[in-house]
């Protein structure tokens, strides 16, 4: 008699990517009921009325504690995509170069390669800046917050350009049906191209207007700056998880078996 259980990778990263956003949500709003003069503080005492993720992390040890376990975890399923999504595209490198052409292009694995390095190091960035909080060392969760913006909005263009080679290169199928599958795929890639075009823009966005808003903050100590700069805050990070989700679609489904077997020989 055996156990045999198949999950679904995609459901699992799904359900990583979104207990990473349900942990963001119970922490802002947990410390603004509960320390909202703590975690809006600011060093020239301006008046702010949302947090920043670097006060939410510092407000106390449950905090902490309720953010990083989500963020390790969605990391080690991050981790498995860079290597999964690096594979995928090296396939596709033979048929499918920079300019969408049906050749081998040696180009198109280098793209593909120094797309899976940007994606390590904008995780990198991620990891640092969420256990390495502010007030432990402030220079290195300042310098990780910045490498895991600018890492993602590049991840995010130079993905996107990827997808637009795939979606650029088509084939003409023998048969009706195989003709009716590839339209389908054709569609969920232009799906996909946008939602990524969208989120790469966005991110472009927060970089800019984030980075003026927090020099701002720090150089005339406006109220409210440094509350519209934890708005950008909020929407990069809610935008590379939108991303990352899509990334994970654009992957085959593939599953993880979990078996057990008692049997007497």
């Amino acid at each position: 008699m055996g156990i045999d259980y198949r999950l679904s990778f995609r459901k699992l990263a799904t359900g990583a990517l979104c207990s990473v956003a349900a942990s963001l949500v119970i922490c802002v709003t947990s410390g603004l009921y509960f320390g909202f003069s703590k975690v809006t503080q600011t060093h020239c005492r301006s008046y702010e009325f949302l947090p920043s993720l670097s006060a939410v992390l510092d407000y106390n040890g449950y905090h902490r504690i309720i953010t990083q376990i989500p963020i390790l975890i969605h990391c080690i399923f991050h981790s498995v995509t860079i290597l999964l999504a690096y594979r995928h595209h090296q396939s596709n490198s033979t048929r499918i170069s920079l300019l969408a052409i049906r050749s081998y292009s040696p180009w198109a694995g280098l793209l593909n390669l120094f797309i899976a390095v940007v994606d390590a190091v904008s995780l990198g960035g991620l990891l640092t800046l969420a256990f390495i909080t502010s007030s432990l060392y402030f220079a290195v969760h300042k310098n990780g917050m910045i490498v895991f913006m600018l890492a993602t909005t590049l991840h995010m263009g130079l993905g996107s350009y990827q997808q637009w080679s795939h979606s650029s290169f088509s084939s003409k199928a023998p048969g009706q049906k195989e003709q009716q599958q590839q339209q389908h795929i054709q569609l969920q890639v232009a799906k996909s191209l946008r939602t990524k075009l969208f989120c790469c823009a966005i991110s472009v966005l927060c970089v800019f207007v984030g980075g003026a808003l927090y020099q701002n903050h720090n150089a005339y100590c406006k109220a409210y700056s440094y509350s519209m700069f934890a708005v950008c805050e909020y929407v990069a990070v809610s935008n590379a998880l939108v991303f990352q989700h899509s990334k994970v679609c654009d992957l085959p489904r593939m599953h993880l078996s979990l078996s057990y077997s008692d049997s007497i020989t």
